[in-house]
């Protein structure tokens, strides 16, 4: 992944909780977060910011052992508003339209 990927991801803005990535010493529960970042907000491209706080709600013990675990865990754990419009997508086609064996559309 390039930096900017890292950044941000699936509606995630990661560059604006870089410096808790960088404080946070591994292996860091849900809650040691909580307790110790839980005001920082996450910021979101589909939504408003979510709070540490409000993100691991109900997560307690549950462990993170790198940087990439933890990313993985804050996906997981974000509300599906974040990622934007459900089943949608700009691959382009259009219902109506089918394919015939030699691959043309009808």
């Amino acid at each position: 992944m390039s930096e900017s990927d890292e950044d941000h991801d699936q509606g995630v803005e990661f560059g604006s909780i870089e410096s808790v990535f960088e404080a946070v010493s591994y292996p860091v529960t849900a809650g040691e977060l909580v307790s110790e970042y839980g005001d920082r907000e996450i910021g979101r491209t589909s939504a408003d910011p979510i709070a540490i706080r409000n993100l691991f709600a109900g997560a307690g013990d549950q462990s993170f052992e790198s940087d990439e675990e933890l990313r993985q865990g804050m996906l997981n754990m974000m509300p599906a508003e974040s990622v934007g419009r459900q089943r949608y997508s700009d691959r382009g086609g259009s219902e109506g339209n089918e394919v015939t064996d030699e691959g043309t559309e009808e």
